[in-house]
C-alpha cells in the first residue's frame, strides 16, 4: 500500500493521529446515507471507467459509518506493474477525494503525509449534541443542519459549542418542541449568572450560534437576553 485517504466528517477528530481509531470505531456500523452519495458512488465510477492498461490506478474502498478509507487495490500484480505507478496514482487519487468532498462538510486524511486536511471555514470549538455527538470544530453548513434536526440526533435535543481554551464560554440551545428553541450563553468571566432567550426560528438559533463562534456580535447584541442566575 503506496497511500491512504479517510473521509470523515469534519470535526470529529482534534488531529490527524485520531483519524485510524475513529475510522476503527465505525466498523460494522451502516454507511451514512450523504456519504454514499457524495463519496462511494464517485470512486466506484473511478474503479468503473479505467482502462485495462491502467490497472494501478484501482483503489480498494472500504466504508463504515460515516468515513471511508481508501488504498490501492488489492489485486494489483505488482510483479507486472511497477511499483512507483501506485504512486503515481496517489496524486490523482487524492484530487478525485477532494473534488468529491468539495462543498460537503468532509475533511481528508493523508496516510502517507500523516496530515489531515480540515472542511474550509469551520470554527475550531467544542460541540457536545446530546451527550451522544462530539466534533471539535464545526462548519456553517453544519450547525444549520444540526440545529433543526436536534431531536433527531439525540434522545435530549441540546447543542453545546464551547472554547476549547475555556470550557465555562459556551453557547447552547434546547429543543423545548418543533418550533421553540432556548438560547443561552454562560461566560466564565460571570460565574454569577448567564443570558438567555427564547426562539422559534431553528435557522436564527444556528445563526447566532455561528455568529458566536465567529466573535460576531452585530446580531447578538440586538437580541432581547434575560439575565438568570446561576
Amino acid at each position: 500500500m503506496s497511500y491512504e485517504y479517510v473521509v470523515v466528517p469534519a470535526g470529529v477528530v482534534a488531529s490527524a493521529v485520531e483519524v485510524p481509531s475513529y475510522f476503527r470505531s465505525q466498523q460494522g456500523q451502516p454507511v451514512d446515507d450523504d456519504l454514499r452519495i457524495v463519496v462511494l458512488a464517485g470512486l466506484a465510477a473511478w474503479n468503473a471507467a479505467l482502462p485495462a492498461s491502467r490497472p494501478h490506478a484501482a483503489v480498494r474502498i472500504e466504508a463504515a459509518g460515516d468515513a471511508v478509507r481508501v488504498t490501492a487495490a488489492d489485486d494489483l500484480d505488482r510483479r507486472r506493474t511497477r511499483g512507483s505507478a501506485v504512486d503515481y496514482a496517489a496524486g490523482p487519487v487524492r484530487q478525485l477525494l477532494e473534488d468529491l468532498i468539495t462543498g460537503f462538510d468532509y475533511e481528508l486524511y493523508d496516510g502517507q503525509q500523516r496530515t489531515l486536511t480540515p472542511a474550509p471555514g469551520f470554527r475550531v470549538v467544542d460541540v457536545d449534541i446530546g451527550g451522544e455527538r462530539s466534533y471539535r470544530s464545526m462548519t456553517k453548513d453544519q450547525v444549520l443542519n444540526w440545529i433543526p434536526n436536534l431531536a433527531q440526533l439525540a434522545a435530549t435535543p441540546f447543542l453545546i459549542v464551547s472554547r476549547p481554551d475555556d470550557r465555562e464560554t459556551f453557547i447552547q440551545t434546547y429543543r423545548d418542541g418543533p418550533m421553540a428553541y432556548t438560547l443561552e450563553i454562560h461566560d466564565s468571566a460571570h460565574t454569577d449568572h448567564f443570558f438567555a432567550a427564547a426562539f422559534s426560528d431553528p435557522s436564527l438559533v444556528a445563526r447566532l450560534i455561528w455568529e458566536w463562534a465567529s466573535d460576531d456580535w452585530s446580531t447578538l447584541d440586538r437580541v432581547e437576553w434575560i439575565r438568570e442566575g446561576k
